[in-house]
């Protein structure tokens, strides 16, 4: 593919939908130029996405740098880096992967864990509970008390409606309903078997937890310490909540942890930006 050099603020007109709600950062540089399709795509989701958050958006020595609540940090090939991290950017992953909207119809591939940069999510909320916290408000949600950062709740409003409305059409989805348990939100934990903090740290994730799993897999952490193989584990052993519920969620800017090799079905976490990138790629 030739690659076509495009202004950084000409990116707001290639894909549907703008940032005009949201507070426009200033562009230090006339002209900040991307050369890469690619990029262009993930720099206009974030634009989208994360734009009120950020206060300046410069080029620096050929680098997008973004500044968040007057810290500096920079866009690397999909990775968002501090300064001091940039030193060891080939030890961290994008926060954009490739994510398959729709039904699950194959067990992911198996990889590692992916190692994902703190800094990004700890500008935009804090490091500490205490100032993550205050992004953070309870709601309801499927007739559950959660405590959720802002950034989800209207989103989260927007998946209640579509799952009580398949609720009064889809058995299935009626019975997940009055077989939900618990559910978890807002819990300052890492990612076990890895170095990142978990989503829910963040207020950007819930878990669904229903009475039963009906005997299926849940988690790779617990199937690992029977099954060496948990990553073959077929879909068909796998618990999964309706595939309604699932739609909604993606319809809404969330990711279900049941695509993920490792596994976790109960599972769904705030990510708008890859749910567009996603998108992005399906009409292409």
């Amino acid at each position: 593919m030739n690659k076509i050099i495009i202004p950084l603020f000409a990116i707001l007109c290639i894909h549907p939908g703008n940032i005009s709600s949201l507070a426009t950062p200033t562009f230090n540089h006339e002209l900040v130029m991307i050369s890469d399709w690619k990029l262009i795509n993930e720099v206009s989701i974030l634009l989208k996405v994360y734009g009120k958050h950020f206060q300046i958006i410069e080029e620096r020595e050929g680098d997008l740098v973004f500044q968040i609540n007057g810290s500096w940090i920079y866009y690397r090939n999909g990775k968002m880096l501090s300064e001091d991290l940039c030193r060891d950017e080939d030890r961290y992953d994008s926060i954009f992967y490739t994510y398959p909207i729709g039904k699950l119809t194959r067990i992911p591939p198996h990889k590692e864990l992916p190692r994902r940069a703190p800094d990004f999510l700890n500008l935009l909320f804090g490091k500490t509970e205490i100032k993550i916290r205050k992004h953070c408000q309870p709601i309801s949600f499927l007739n559950h008390k959660a405590f959720v950062n802002r950034i989800c709740v209207d989103a989260l409003k927007e998946v209640e409606k579509e799952i009580m409305r398949s609720a009064e059409m889809v058995p299935a989805v009626r019975d997940y309903m009055d077989h939900m348990h618990i559910l978890y939100s807002f819990q300052s934990k890492q990612v076990v078997g890895s170095e990142n903090n978990s989503y829910h740290s963040y207020g950007l994730a819930i878990d669904l937890v229903p009475l039963s799993y009906h005997g299926k897999h849940v988690y790779w952490k617990w199937s690992r310490v029977f099954n060496k193989k948990w990553y073959e584990i077929p879909l068909e052993s796998r618990w999964s909540p309706p595939q309604e519920v699932i739609d909604a969620f993606e319809n809404n800017g969330f990711i279900w942890g049941g695509k993920w090799c490792h596994f976790d079905v109960i599972h769904f976490e705030y990510r708008p930006e890859i749910i567009r990138l996603a998108k992005i790629r399906e009409d292409y």
